[in-house]
C-alpha cells in the first residue's frame, strides 16, 4: 500500500478548508433529506446516512472529487451530526481511531473490536488511518459560538495519542474552524479534534464522510 498524496497544507496541518464547494440548490436538497432522516429516526444525529439515502449516497462521490484528486478512494462511513436546541452536546478531544468493517476477522494489528448500531467496528493499525480522509460538509453556517469544530494543527503527525497525552496537549485552547454553509472541512482522522456546546444553539448540520483507498485493508478484511 503506497502513501496517498495530499496537499502540503493538509500534510502539515492535518486539515484544510475548502470554501463554497456546495451550491445553494444542492444544500437545499441535502437539508430536506437530513430532515427526513432525522424525522424517520427520531434523533438529531444519524449513522449510516449514505445507506439510508440515495440522495446522500449520490452526493458522496462528486464532493470527494471536488476536494481531492485521488481516484481510488471509496466511502467507508457516513454520519449526520446536528447540534440544535435540546440536543446540544460537547465532544471531548479525541482522534477517530475506529473503522467499520463487514465482519470480525482476526488479523494482526487490528483491535480492539466493538459493535455500534449493529455494525462491526475495529481499531486498525496506524498505516490504515494515515491513508484515510474525512470530509465534513457543512449544511449550515457554523460559527465558534455554534459548536464549530476545534483542532490541534499538526497533531495527526504524532500517531495515536494516549488519553493523558491528549489532556496535557489540549490544556490550552485549540484552533476553531468556523465554516459557512457549503464549506467542506477536510481532515485526517488522526488529528485531535473536539467541539464545545453551542452558546447560541441552532441547526449545525454536518455530513461526515470517511473515505479510504481500495487497497488499504489486508485480506480477508472487507469494508462494511
Amino acid at each position: 500500500m503506497s502513501q496517498r498524496s495530499f496537499t502540503k497544507q493538509f500534510s502539515d496541518q492535518g486539515f484544510e478548508l475548502r470554501a463554497g464547494v456546495v451550491a445553494a440548490e444542492a444544500l437545499d436538497s441535502l437539508r430536506d433529506e437530513c430532515t427526513r432522516l432525522q424525522t424517520d429516526h427520531g434523533k438529531a444525529s444519524v449513522r449510516h446516512v449514505a445507506e439510508r439515502s440515495a440522495i446522500i449516497a449520490d452526493f458522496a462521490k462528486p464532493i470527494l472529487a471536488a476536494c481531492h484528486e485521488e481516484t481510488d478512494f471509496r466511502l467507508v462511513r457516513s454520519l449526520l451530526f446536528d447540534k440544535r436546541p435540546g440536543e446540544n452536546w460537547p465532544v471531548l478531544w479525541h482522534q477517530d481511531l475506529t473503522i467499520q468493517v463487514a465482519e470480525k476477522v482476526d488479523v494482526d494489528g487490528f483491535g480492539p473490536w466493538s459493535v455500534k448500531d449493529e455494525k462491526v467496528h475495529v481499531e486498525p493499525p496506524l498505516a490504515v488511518l494515515e491513508n484515510m480522509l474525512t470530509l465534513r460538509v457543512h449544511l449550515d453556517d457554523t460559527s465558534a459560538d455554534n459548536g464549530a469544530l476545534e483542532v490541534i494543527p499538526g497533531s495527526h503527525r504524532q500517531g495515536k495519542w494516549k488519553r493523558e497525552q491528549i489532556d496535557e496537549l489540549t490544556a490550552s485552547e485549540g484552533q476553531a474552524c468556523p465554516c459557512k454553509a457549503g464549506d467542506v472541512l477536510m481532515m485526517s482522522p488522526l488529528i485531535l479534534h473536539a467541539s464545545r456546546r453551542a452558546i447560541h444553539p441552532r441547526h449545525r448540520r454536518v455530513l461526515h464522510f470517511e473515505y479510504a483507498p481500495q487497497d488499504v485493508l489486508p485480506e480477508p478484511l472487507q469494508w462494511a
